[in-house]
C-alpha cells in the first residue's frame, strides 16, 4: 500500500518528471510504465528476453528496499573483504543475487530461450546495480539493452522490494512541460503532460 501511494503521488507526478529531466539532462519524460515488485529469497527473479527490448531509449528509475542500512561498503585491500553492515556486504558482493543487471542483446537477434544462462564472464554485461536499502538508481537504457533482476538466492538476508518505472524520454527536447499531472492511458502506460 505504501509503495503504491509512493508510485502514484511521487513517481508519476509532473514535479518528479521535471526533477529527473533536470537531473539527467534528458528532458521532460513523455510517458512512463512500471510496477511494484517483490523478489523473495530462493524464489523470484526476472528474465532477459527479446520481448522487453524497447525501440527508443528509456530512463529506468528503480527505488529499492531490502535489509541493510543502504550504505555503500568499502573494500579492505589487505583482507580482500567488504567492510560495512553484514546485510549490505552480502547484497553488494552479488553472491546471493538480487542485483539488477543490464546486458547487450545478442547481435544475431536470436532469442536463446529460457535455458540460456546468465554468465558473469559474458562480454555482453554492461552494468550491475546491487540491491541497497532505500536507494534510487537512474539508468539510461539504449535500444538493444535488456535488464533483469538476478535470482535472489536463499542466502539473501531479505526480500528485495522495488518500485521500477521506465520513462520514455526525448533527449532532444528542451522543454520540461507545464505543471499538469500525469494522465493514465490504457495498457498500464501513462503520458506525462
Amino acid at each position: 500500500e505504501y509503495l503504491h501511494q509512493l508510485k502514484t503521488t511521487l513517481f508519476q507526478s509532473a514535479a518528479f518528471g521535471r526533477w529527473i529531466g533536470l537531473l539527467t539532462s534528458l528532458g521532460y519524460p513523455l510517458g512512463y510504465r512500471g510496477k511494484i515488485r517483490r523478489f523473495r529469497p530462493g524464489l523470484d527473479y526476472t528474465v532477459a528476453h527479446y520481448g522487453i527490448l524497447t525501440t527508443n531509449s528509456v530512463l529506468d528509475s528503480t527505488l529499492c528496499f531490502c535489509s541493510g542500512d543502504g550504505k555503500q561498503c568499502s573494500f579492505d585491500e589487505a583482507t580482500g573483504e567488504l567492510i560495512g553492515s553484514d546485510d549490505d556486504a552480502v547484497l553488494e558482493s552479488g553472491d546471493v543475487g538480487g542485483f539488477e543487471c543490464y546486458i547487450a542483446a545478442d547481435e544475431s537477434g536470436e532469442d536463446q530461450g529460457p535455458d540460456a544462462e546468465y554468465d558473469e564472464e559474458d562480454d555482453t554485461k554492461l552494468l550491475s546495480v546491487s540491491a541497497s536499502n532505500n536507494t534510487l538508481s537512474l539508468v539510461y537504457r539504449d535500444p538493444g539493452t535488456m535488464r533483469f533482476v538476478k535470482y535472489v538466492g536463499c542466502g539473501a538476508p531479505s526480500s528485495r522490494w522495488d518500485l521500477a518505472l521506465e520513462y520514455d524520454v526525448d533527449d532532444e527536447e528542451d522543454s520540461f512541460g507545464d505543471d499538469n499531472d500525469c494522465e493514465q492511458q490504457d495498457g498500464g502506460e501513462s503520458k506525462i503532460e
